[in-house]
């Protein structure tokens, strides 16, 4: 169960009837296979031929009759320039309440996908491992995961003697209108053209960005637009130092100026209305290093939409 082409890795390592855990690890207990289902990003793997040139990877997991799953993993190849999808099925195996599974993308042949690392509280985050330690797996509920906690799962696998140094990250630049399986996907917008890119120095983040020194999650929503638009419009008026410079029905632009030294930085949002996604950065206009102002800045912002329930 995972990312794009975990499928045909699977096939291969199941020929060899490989569904146990790898000695020495120990998949999670507690585990709660209904809080597991959803959407998962790919934030780092250990690289294989079968993701070679993969991006913005993710696997959507749901329930099927009998206590199955139904798995769809997704990734973009930047050489071809295609969206591929592949389905497959995953099974408990044992205990229900520990995280160790087998899933198959083609028929009865399984693999093993083992949970290894788990927010238990918010099922925020997971590690996972395959049929041995050349395979590994960090994913999350959204395309970012803060620092402190990947640091901590990359160094928990070093630990278990996955070799970490090899670990590679995944962006997360594109966005797609989903078809039915086996079709291509399509690019819904091209919301880099509304967004200036970050520069070079670190005082910049970026929804849009394709490392992870600028990158920051987009804010997801549901609901009416309008409503969301109003409300980050409210936001940004509240704020101390902050004005609305340009408002248009799919962007806003602001400037937040500093107390002391009235330093000014730029924050825009683009609305993408096909993803029911709110694409965002913020950066300092002059300086080199902000000290996390404009990734807590944005961050902000969407804890107080989330109070709000707009996301």
């Amino acid at each position: 169960m995972k990312s794009m082409w975990l499928g045909v890795v699977l096939v291969i390592t199941t020929v060899l009837g490989c569904t146990g855990v790898p000695k020495g690890l120990q998949p999670v207990s507690g585990f709660d296979a209904d809080r597991y289902l959803g959407k998962w990003y790919e934030i780092a793997r250990l690289d294989h031929s079968f993701e070679r040139n993969l991006s913005n990877v993710s696997a959507e997991y749901s329930p099927l009759e009998g206590g199955a799953i139904k798995v769809v993993n997704r990734g973009y190849n930047g050489e071809t320039g295609e969206w591929k999808q592949i389905e497959g099925t995953a099974r408990l195996i044992g205990d229900r309440t520990v995280g160790s599974l087998k899933v198959s993308f083609f028929g009865p042949f399984y693999g093993g996908y083992h949970i290894i690392a788990l927010d238990k509280v918010d099922y925020s985050y997971a590690m996972v491992a395959g049929p041995s330690r050349s395979y590994l797996w960090i994913l999350s509920r959204s395309t970012s995961l803060n620092r402190e906690t990947y640091k901590r799962l990359v160094d928990s696998a070093a630990e278990l003697g996955f070799d970490t140094t090899k670990l590679i990250d995944v962006q997360h630049d594109r966005m797609t209108n989903p078809q039915s399986s086996g079709e291509k996907a399509k690019m819904a917008s091209n919301p880099k053209i509304k967004l200036t890119p970050c520069p070079q120095s670190p005082n910049c983040v970026s929804s849009l960005a394709e490392n992870n020194r600028h990158y920051i999650a987009p804010i997801r929503y549901g609901g009416d637009d309008a409503k969301v638009r109003y409300e980050i419009l409210s936001i940004i008026n509240s704020l101390k130092g902050a004005r609305v410079t340009v408002s248009k029905d799919e962007y806003i632009h602001a400037e937040f100026v500093s107390s002391i030294f009235k330093f000014v930085d730029d924050v825009e949002f683009y609305f993408d209305s096909a993803e029911k996604l709110v694409q965002v950065k913020s950066a300092s206009r002059k300086g080199y290093y902000d000290w996390g102002v404009n990734r807590r800045r944005i961050e902000k912002i969407r804890n107080l939409l989330n109070q709000k329930e707009i996301i």
